[in-house]
């Protein structure tokens, strides 16, 4: 009796260290981990469907939109393969709107706030909060001014309204949601993501965004390998729309 009770002591002081060792070790790698990224994914939205989708959460609401038919940045976003994220990563790091002033009236007309009333600087505070506090691992977006002046540098290299121009691909048209992945891949010599929103009461899938992937020196890479990829689109033919829609649509 005695001999068992001693071996169930070393067999539980045993486990005990290996759990404790396993949640130590655990919680260590996630803070080691928690803003590290594969990629970075340089995202611009369609601002008529994204009107599109705000203006049919509520009757009351309305939309700034380009002076022209141009494609406008979302953002530029870490992320880990096979998942979304990092986000968040440095509260410390706070968005400060005298950072960007320099460039604020080219932010105004190319990473515009679709959402019309809403508060001054909220959409750049959002995107600096959730993506920005983590890109700046990466030395070319190390701080709030750089972050969105390579945004804008990127959208001057790679604006979505040139490059599938260049593949004819058009607004007020229809196209299979291939022939545009082969478009961007045609013109750019690299693998990207679109992204969709369906209607539905019709069923009709509309672009909404398109994604480019971008290495820790900001060189263009294959989006292989990111959450959704290479479409989340339900529907094989995409609109390309010339004009905001009138239905009321969800995010696929």
């Amino acid at each position: 009796m005695r001999k068992y009770s001693i071996a169930s002591c070393i067999v539980l002081l045993y486990l005990l260290c290996i759990t404790h060792g396993i949640y130590f070790n655990t919680r260590e790698y996630r803070k080691q981990t928690s803003n590290e990224f594969d990629v970075l994914i340089f995202t611009q939205q369609w601002p008529l469907t994204a009107c599109f989708v705000w203006k049919n959460k509520s009757d009351t609401r309305s939309c700034s939109l380009p002076r022209h038919d141009e494609w406008t940045i979302h953002g530029i976003w870490p992320t880990k393969y096979n998942t979304l994220g990092p986000q968040f990563c440095n509260k410390s790091l706070v968005f400060n709107p005298s950072a960007i002033a320099p460039i604020e009236s080219e932010l105004k007309e190319n990473w515009l706030d679709i959402h019309k009333g809403s508060k001054p600087y909220s959409f750049w505070k959002h995107e600096w909060d959730k993506h920005g506090t983590c890109a700046v691992t990466v030395k070319a977006l190390n701080n709030e001014f750089n972050y969105f002046e390579a945004g804008l540098k990127l959208f001057d290299k790679y604006n979505m309204m040139d490059v599938l121009a260049k593949a004819n691909i058009l607004p007020g048209n229809k196209y299979m949601v291939q022939d545009m992945l082969k478009g961007i891949q045609k013109i750019l010599n690299t693998r990207g993501q679109i992204m969709c929103v369906t209607d539905d009461k019709t069923h009709e899938s509309y672009v909404i965004e398109m994604r480019l992937c971008f290495d820790k020196t900001l060189q263009l890479v294959n989006c292989d390998g990111i959450y959704h990829f290479p479409t989340n689109c339900r529907s094989k033919e995409l609109i390309y729309p010339s004009h905001v829609p009138h239905y009321y649509v969800t995010q696929t």
